[in-house]
């Protein structure tokens, strides 16, 4: 008897061990997979690389050849009311943030939502969409306006190359999606990246605090280069 009450205590003694290393080698379901956790690593990484580039380090851009592109204040067969701050535009002497879009939108309803912030911050201030050609590009149904639409790829110029955002397989005509901060000087100071790199997650349902430090940023860079 006493021998069979010692082989069960036993086994009860090695079932209960082999339920405790099974449960040191379960995952914690409070836990994310790790994949998950890498992805949000790489991503906090990248955003916190991300920063308002110094005058010297940035590149200069031909403000005027921008601005005297083809184009249009509302798209073609719409009707959203056209937004534009043409009225208070200084040459050489106003901000100038472009919504350069390809296939991404969430950018362009950001940028929509922050105007009267960045209006406060600079008056002057012009807000525009850079797209390949604006007799065919398409706003947000959830625009609650349109900017001014301007052309960004013709034959013989490509202002998605002069930016440094011509997307590698987009045919030289499409764009890496961005918000874009010239300063009074036509100086490329700030780059959000939208759809990739730091900002790839943007627009999913997990990306609203990536959001929200993107548009910090651009709040602080407008405000910044008001000063300078």
């Amino acid at each position: 008897m006493d021998v069979a009450l010692s082989r069960k205590r036993s086994r009860l003694t090695i079932d209960e061990d082999e339920d405790e290393v099974q449960r040191r080698r379960e995952p914690s379901p409070a836990l994310p997979p790790l994949g998950d956790a890498l992805k949000r690593s790489k991503t906090q990484c990248e955003l916190e690389e991300l920063d308002i580039i110094s005058p010297e380090e940035a590149w200069s851009v031909d403000v005027d050849a921008i601005l005297g592109s083809s184009t249009l204040a509302t798209p073609v067969g719409s009707m959203l009311e056209a937004h534009d701050n043409w009225a208070r535009y200084k040459r050489r002497a106003s901000i100038v943030v472009l919504c350069v879009q390809g296939n991404v939108q969430v950018h362009y309803d950001l940028l929509c939502s922050a105007l009267p912030d960045l209006y406060a911050f600079s008056p002057s201030l012009q807000p525009f969409v850079l797209c390949h050609d604006p007799s065919t590009h398409r706003l947000p149904s959830s625009a609650p306006f349109s900017l001014p639409l301007i052309q960004a790829a013709t034959p013989s110029n490509n202002h998605f190359v002069r930016l440094g955002l011509l997307h590698p397989l987009g045919g030289g005509k499409f764009p890496l999606d961005a918000l874009v901060v010239l300063d009074k000087k036509g100086r490329r100071r700030l780059v959000l990246p939208f759809g990739w790199g730091a900002g790839k997650h943007a627009d999913t349902p997990a990306g609203r605090s990536i959001q929200l430090r993107l548009m910090a940023l651009l709040r602080s860079c407008v405000a910044m280069l008001e000063q300078e």
